[in-house]
């Protein structure tokens, strides 16, 4: 799958023409006359594909309520999605929920951090509890996925853990991984990067590393594998897995890699899941050397590259989990409104549901969610970059990048 195959489905109308109403019975035969003349053969059909159009005649009791006016056509697939939705709670109490949610789990990553370069450390259980309760609110409460867009100032690791935790743990969900994979993937992803405890003077630096400091830093994998052991109350019968899947977490399936430069079939499918969950994170995102992208940008760069750098399962179960538009992205709607999303619709690839910012001038409007799936007659025109945003309302642009910084609560 190609991005430029995904620009048709946002371009196909977002409402499917109902389909045609049945064609009513055919009258009663007439009696045959006395003698009647010779009837002319049957009309031949070979098969439906002659008549595209052809739709098979109801029983005559439709066909009767169709011409009293009692008929109802059928509902067509945007009324079929719509009535098959569960209600959700207004959107002002899966925020709440999805920050107190977001909040423990950077607690959980920050005391991860601290405890990993002691001695020893009991933090196996508490991370697949934060975990599991991450994943039990993504299955009712997507809101989650937009907290993933938070950074922390005092070091990035520690959001960098937590919102790799959510996106991995999202793309193990539209996987359909079994619960015990579920749990693991969502622990090998807040440990992912635990041996970068050893580098803080590397990764936090400004500027670009040298390829002689980037060769240091890649060490990284084998300094977390060794952590594991640390964890004293890591369940002995996954903990081989878990080093072999932190090991290969920054493989690449074109055997781009490191450390051991793997290919596609020799990396285990959950170090596929955190790679992609884990590049996603880290493009989306501000370093000190680089600003982020935005979201739509790095999908379809991901996308672009799957088969080659990436496993294409994974990235097939990123675009499932956070769609074309992920939470976090600013958008250009039909109406000429900008607006950042904040809730994926699931099954829909590009009918988010938006908060609007900006009027069609960039000029601060009036706050207004839009749900694009209950609206089909507003859509998302194309991204718009924070380097469009900061020419033309720069105050604004300078606000949402402040925004992005978590404060404690």
């Amino acid at each position: 799958m190609r991005f430029s195959d995904l620009n048709k489905a946002k371009s196909e109308p977002v409402v499917p023409e109902p389909r045609k109403p049945a064609r009513p019975a055919p009258a009663p035969a007439r009696p045959a006359p006395v003698n009647p003349e010779p009837a002319e053969p049957p009309l031949q059909v070979s098969g439906p594909e002659k008549f595209p159009d052809l739709t098979p005649v109801v029983d005559r009791a439709e066909a009767v309520k169709k011409h009293i006016g009692a008929y109802k056509p059928p509902k067509t697939r945007l009324e079929e999605n719509q009535a098959a939705r569960e209600p959700e709670l207004p959107f002002r109490e899966l925020d709440a929920q999805a920050r107190e949610v977001y909040s423990r789990l950077l607690d959980t990553a920050g005391d991860l951090l601290k405890s990993i370069n002691q001695p020893y450390t009991e933090k196996y259980e508490s991370v697949l509890h934060a975990c599991g309760l991450a994943a039990a609110t993504l299955k009712t409460n997507s809101v989650l996925l937009n907290y993933a867009r938070y950074s922390t100032a005092e070091d990035y690791l520690r959001a960098h853990s937590a919102n790799t935790a959510i996106l991995a743990l999202a793309m193990g969900l539209a996987s359909d991984l079994e619960p015990s994979e579920l749990r693991l993937l969502g622990f090998c992803a807040m440990a992912h990067d635990i041996g970068m405890t050893e580098y803080g003077d590397l990764y936090g630096r400004e500027g670009r590393l040298s390829e002689e400091e980037f060769s240091a830093i890649t060490l990284h994998t084998e300094s977390g594998v060794a952590k594991l052991d640390r964890i004293v109350d890591l369940d002995y019968k996954v903990k081989d897995r878990a080093k072999r899947i932190i090991f290969q977490t920054h493989e690449r399936a074109d055997g781009s890699g490191y450390p051991d430069r793997l290919s596609s079939e020799d990396i285990d499918p959950l170090a596929q899941l955190i790679s992609v969950a884990d590049v996603f994170e880290a493009m989306t995102h501000p370093r000190a050397w680089r600003e982020s992208a935005n979201p739509p940008d790095v999908v379809k760069e991901l996308i672009e590259k799957e088969g080659r750098g990436f496993n294409a399962r994974a990235v097939k179960a990123l675009l499932s989990a956070v769609s074309i538009y992920p939470p976090g992205s600013l958008v250009l709607l039909s109406t000429g409104e900008i607006a950042r999303v904040v809730k994926v619709n699931k099954g829909s690839l590009t009918r988010p549901l938006v908060e609007v910012l900006l009027d069609p001038d960039f000029v601060p409007a009036a706050p207004a969610l839009v749900d694009l799936l209950e609206h089909p007659l507003t859509s998302i025109e194309n991204p718009v970059g924070l380097a469009e945003l900061e020419s033309r309302n720069p105050k604004f642009a300078a606000k949402l990048e402040l925004e992005r910084w978590w404060v404690e609560w």
